[in-house]
């Protein structure tokens, strides 16, 4: 908590690890920021947006992140001030990278030097961009998880294979919908000529703009393929579940033979042949339930074949 600040050639960057209400007031006396733009820091707002302003630009930034525990893919917020002079940063959270990116620029002169010494706008490039290029590990993590889940449909098919399907489409399609509005986001910024963000520095942000088409891709990529393993998986589902009505219709059928004797002889009509002779009629119970179990083993073995 507390607004920390670096400073190099003129250029401050000031940054808010897990904000509190008394970051934000600070942050309010000092910048005259629009106040909207802080309703939407306090409102945690999930949806990423550019607000460019003739002063200033106000950009709202969600990392892809996975959780550890869930593993499920969420978006982290990340809000960015760009000012001629001045790049602020406000997180709610304590993302680590970003921590130790601050960090590291505060220990080392020429680091700091190499990125704030050129510009605002290119200092905002290199935050965002040490962000994003984080988060394709992700992309890795995502790659790994499909091929172990097409390796696995092959050996078994079930309720657990299903929801683990599920999981992972639900993190690809989480993925794609956190990274395609800032895609046209920075696209968007190249429309917003402003004198505190030099021609030169745009190409910067096409290289940050090409990074989030690299996970797009990837993830659009990955989604086709689990929408095909969730078409193998549930055909394979349907087949284990035709083979099981299969095998009960011949069982109902082949119970059909000692069920009509067991009914007949059990009305207790005199005129029915051995009526009288329980050996007989004994007999002609064993024969048909064998002969069920002839009939079974002949289809099952068949179908095995």
């Amino acid at each position: 908590m507390g607004v920390h600040v670096l400073e190099s050639k003129g250029i401050r960057w000031h940054h808010v690890s897990g904000v509190v209400e008394k970051d934000l007031e600070a942050l309010q006396a000092q910048f005259k920021f629009h106040h909207l733009d802080y309703d939407d820091i306090r409102n945690a707002s999930p949806i990423s947006k550019m607000d460019a302003y003739k002063h200033y630009v106000f950009f709202l930034f969600h990392i892809p992140m996975m959780n550890e525990t869930s593993g499920r893919i969420y978006g982290e917020p990340v809000y960015v001030f760009l000012s001629k002079d001045d790049v602020v940063t406000v997180t709610y959270a304590r993302v680590a990278e970003l921590d130790f990116f601050f960090k590291r620029l505060s220990t080392n002169a020429k680091s700091r030097a190499a990125v704030l010494g050129k510009g605002t706008s290119f200092a905002v490039y290199r935050i965002i961009s040490h962000l994003f290029n984080d988060a394709l590990g992700i992309v890795s993590l995502l790659t790994q998880e499909v091929h172990r889940l097409e390796e696995t449909i092959e050996r078994r098919h079930d309720k657990r294979l299903t929801v683990e399907l599920g999981h992972a489409r639900r993190n690809v399609l989480f993925l794609r919908h956190l990274v395609d509005p800032q895609r046209n986001m920075l696209l968007s910024l190249r429309h917003t000529p402003r004198p505190f963000i030099p021609e030169e520095v745009y190409v910067y942000f096409d290289d940050l703009h090409d990074t989030l088409d690299t996970l797009w891709l990837s993830s659009d990529n990955l989604q086709l393929l689990l929408d095909g393993l969730f078409d193998v998986n549930e055909a394979l589902i349907s087949h284990k579940t035709n083979q099981v009505i299969t095998l009960l219709t011949v069982l109902s059928a082949a119970l059909m033979v000692p069920a009509l004797i067991a009914g007949f002889y059990g009305m207790n009509a005199t005129w029915l042949p051995y009526v009288e002779n329980a050996t007989i009629v004994s007999l002609l119970l064993g024969v048909g339930f064998l002969g069920m179990l002839v009939l079974v083993a002949t289809i099952v073995y068949r179908k095995r074949l």
